[in-house]
């Protein structure tokens, strides 16, 4: 068998013969196939939580599937006005809570030309299978929170 994507020539220059593993029409040696479905979640908090252990008031941001998710990305935007504070993000898993991330929330007045606090995490990380992501306010302020992401599947 060989590489019938038109890119024989990716590997170093070299017309090389690949082995039996499953290319699907890639030009990937892959030996599973994944299937990958979206999957968004959001959630609104505004009860002001000063735990550091998953106590208190938590809202619920997704909680994965059995095979578990991968998250893209994340993103905060204020409601309104904000004064200096953090979202703090849980990792709960049988129970168990655990804080991975804290994001600064700086002071902003809204107004005609000052828009409201938005904040993005740009990072892939794995969602194990069947546990949550929850997330709480510092501050009694309205937030809202979304997270994209995308389930494995294996058919």
């Amino acid at each position: 068998m060989y590489n019938n994507t038109g890119n024989e020539y990716a590997y170093a220059g070299l017309n090389i013969p690949i082995s039996s593993a499953n290319i699907d029409g890639t030009g990937l040696m892959l030996n599973e196939r994944v299937k990958y479905a979206g999957k968004i979640g959001y959630t609104q908090i505004s009860t002001a939580n000063t735990a550091l252990n998953g106590s208190g008031t938590l809202g619920t941001l997704i909680t994965a599937s059995a095979n578990g998710y991968m998250i893209k990305r994340i993103i905060i935007k204020a409601r309104g006005t904000t004064t200096q504070g953090m979202i703090r993000f849980f990792y709960q898993e049988a129970g168990n809570a655990y804080l991975f991330r804290e994001v600064n929330v700086p002071a902003v007045t809204q107004s005609a030309r000052d828009e409201t606090l938005i904040a993005v995490i740009d990072e892939i990380f794995y969602l194990k299978g069947s546990s949550t992501i929850k997330v709480s306010t510092h501050n009694g302020e309205f937030f809202v929170i979304y997270i994209e992401s995308v389930e494995l599947t294996y058919p």
